[in-house]
């Protein structure tokens, strides 16, 4: 059995692209760029904040990147409550994962104070033993430096850790770091592109991957 599940949260725990896109494009339209269909937003999504205006922008200047970035995070702080939900079964396996002698955790490049306020907004019952987000200084994913804070921070083992996320950003995270990964489809990136990075498992709904993450489905990973 697993010792520590680290979640992504945007495209694994919440469907959170009408908000962003509603955030993104308000700040491009008020920065005199060019706004995006959802469908295009949906594939900026997964390196932060930052990086996510820089890819929705034909004017490259960091200047002019910044203030939409900063343009981005008050739309966003307007625009994520009515724009986010949780995924459907979600609720279910974390209360599940809840009864197992396991810790829970969320890691995501959303800046940290967005994270933790979604994160206590949705799940009000506190469910995860450390929540972190994108922070000033610290390396965002696929860097492993949150990886190995969640474990330092918790006295858990890669040995028997897992991280699930629904990127290709996620699987090479959790490879970076040592630790298994399970890929989830029902988020941001397609089933050929996390394939192509090979995640110990891919799982194709909640219910199959609560079955990877039962005991006798742990595997070894060293």
């Amino acid at each position: 059995m697993y010792s520590h599940i680290i979640f992504d949260l945007d495209g694994t725990l919440i469907e959170s692209l009408l908000g962003i896109a509603t955030a993104l494009n308000a700040a491009l339209a008020d920065n005199n760029q060019p706004t995006h269909s959802t469908d295009a937003i949906r594939t900026f999504i997964g390196d932060g904040s930052h990086t996510l205006c820089a890819r929705a922008m034909t004017d490259q200047s960091e200047d002019s990147i910044e203030r939409v970035h900063q343009s981005f995070l008050k739309e966003y702080s307007k625009a994520w409550k009515n724009g986010t939900i949780v995924f459907e079964g979600v609720q279910e396996l974390i209360h599940s994962l809840k009864s197992m002698d396991c810790s829970r955790s969320v890691l995501s490049n959303k800046p940290h104070s967005f994270t933790t306020e979604i994160v206590d907004y949705f799940f009000p019952d506190k469910p995860f033993d450390l929540v972190l987000g994108q922070r000033a200084g610290i390396a965002k994913k696929p860097d492993p430096s949150g990886v190995h804070e969640l474990l330092g921070e918790l006295g858990q083992s890669s040995n028997n850790s897992v991280l699930v996320g629904d990127s290709t950003i996620d699987i090479v995270t959790a490879r970076n770091a040592g630790i298994g990964s399970i890929a989830v489809i029902w988020g941001y990136n397609d089933l050929d592109q996390l394939t192509s990075v090979s995640p110990n498992f891919t799982a194709n709904s909640i219910e199959h991957l609560i079955e990877i993450l039962t005991p006798r489905n742990v595997p070894a990973f060293r």
